[in-house]
């Protein structure tokens, strides 16, 4: 039995620590800069001629490829953000016809020798235009009934039907 117990112990000091390890990497409450919030970085490239075709809103063929490569859809063009030197906003055309023509997809930053490429996160897109698509103030409420709306309402029948099934359990018989 002593044996057991040091055992638990044991997992317990390693699930603990393993808790403390894991803990570390969660982003401060609120950090607008969180890799979650803002972005993903993909990969990074060495400079070349990269940042001249930038400069000048070309999408360079190498960075095209190499997303390609990856997985994911080619830039159609860039914008540089204004305001901020080395960086840029690559767009994507969409097909699909009830989506935006056009969504800024991707966050191209210059790194010393390097560009990083880096995936806009959903969060991102959902605080720039969420108001404008959807025309409610409050974003909870535009996130929960407009973008999830059907995830919300099966989660909502969910909890319903639980609810009236608990109900129709607990209900006493009365003895006629």
């Amino acid at each position: 039995m002593k044996s057991l117990r040091a055992i638990a112990l044991i997992l317990i000091f390693l699930l603990c620590g393993l808790f403390i390890y894991v803990a570390e990497d969660i982003p401060v409450f609120g950090d607008p800069e969180a890799p979650p919030i803002k972005s993903v970085k993909l990969f990074t490239m060495e400079v070349d001629q990269v940042v001249s075709l930038l400069d000048q809103h070309i999408v360079p063929e190498k960075l095209s490829r190499e997303l390609v490569k990856r997985g994911f859809p080619p830039p159609s063009h860039i914008e540089k953000i204004p305001g901020i030197d080395g960086e840029w906003n690559a767009f994507i055309e969409k097909e699909e016809p009830h989506y935006a023509k056009e969504e800024k997809y991707y966050w191209i930053k210059k790194e010393g020798n390097n560009v990083s490429v880096s995936r806009y996160a959903f969060v991102v897109r959902w605080i720039e235009k969420g108001l404008k698509e959807t025309a409610v103030p409050n974003m909870v409420t535009y996130g929960l009934a407009d973008y999830r709306g059907y995830d919300t309402l099966g989660e909502t029948t969910v909890i319903f039907t639980a609810g009236v099934s608990v109900i129709l359990l607990l209900r006493r018989r009365s003895r006629l």
